[in-house]
Parts: C-alpha cells; structure tokens; sequence
C-alpha cells in the first residue's frame, strides 16, 4: 500500500464521515443530537479549512483565503448557535463550511 492510496482511503473516509454528519443534522429529531452533530461538522469544517489552507498555501492565494473564510464560518456556526434564537441557520452556516471545505481542498 502506497502514499497514495493511505490518501484515498482518507480522503474518502472524510467525506463519507462529512456527508453522515450533515444528513444526521438535517433529519434527526431530538435537539441535543442535532447540536452534537453542529459541533462536529464546525470541527470537520475547521479541520477542511486547514487543509484547504495547507493545500492552497504555496501555489493558490484565492484558494487559500477562502479555506480561511470557510473555516471562519464554522467558528461563526457555533456563535450562532450559542447567540441566535433560530437553529437552523447554524446548521446551514456549518453545512457550507463542510462542503466548501471539502470542494476546496479536494477538488
């Protein structure tokens, strides 16, 4: 087993547990689990900011500014959620930091 394919195989391991995070968000009832789940998408979010960033750093200066904003959306996610009276727009501000984050640091 190579580099390469340890890159794969985590690569696809971040945005299966990505996608499971988000959908579990989204669908499930109880309060307590959707916050849990808020918590963990802003941390994979960070996590995709990082990476974007480290990704980005040397060759894309666009690339790597908006890993910065991504990763700042996640942090805003959790103020959101701690501040505003509405709790589905944390989960929307989470949401498009995982997927930004995803798209610009694999893609």
């Amino acid at each position: 087993m190579t580099f390469l394919d340890l890159l794969v195989i985590v690569s696809g391991g971040i945005i299966t547990a990505g996608l499971l995070v988000l959908l579990a968000m989204f669908l499930l009832k109880s309060e307590k689990a959707r916050r849990v789940c808020l918590y963990i998408a802003a941390a994979l979010g960070l996590y995709l900011g990082y990476v974007g960033y480290r990704v980005n750093a040397m060759s894309f200066g666009a690339g790597s500014m908006i890993a910065l904003v991504l990763a700042l959306a996640a942090v805003g996610a959790v103020v959101l959620d701690r501040v505003q009276e509405r709790k589905d727009i944390p989960r929307i501000v989470a949401a498009v930091s995982v997927v930004g984050g995803m798209m610009n640091a694999f893609l």
